[in-house]
């Protein structure tokens, strides 16, 4: 269109359109962390393997070839928040704990 497209897997165009693009993969990716919560209440494992495998490389591909963009994935961060870690944890988390998760395994996250 005039105002953007997709392009490799990365979006190019309009800032408005790029927006729009992020916030509908934003919506459907928190869908998904809330179907893979409710596989957590059961089989966290299955859940921690099928989100470090899968879908967040869905999101970190977007992060890194959109530029300004991080405010747009808050609620993304909600549903890891409040629904998937709880899942497979088995109770909320604090907020240092949720810090410890952001880190990558060889260091301990």
């Amino acid at each position: 269109t005039g105002e953007g497209e997709r392009h490799l897997g990365a979006v190019l165009g309009t800032e408005e359109f790029r927006r729009g693009y992020v916030e509908d993969k934003v919506t459907k990716w928190v869908k998904d962390v809330e179907q893979l919560s409710e596989i957590g209440k059961v089989d966290p494992q299955a859940a921690y393997a099928a989100f470090t495998k899968a879908l967040c490389h869905r999101w970190t591909f977007v992060q890194r070839t959109i530029p300004g963009i991080s405010e747009l994935f808050g609620p993304l961060e909600y549903a890891l928040r409040h629904s998937f870690l709880p899942a497979i944890v088995g109770r909320e988390v604090s907020d240092v704990e949720r810090k410890l998760f952001t880190l990558p395994v060889r260091l301990g996250g």
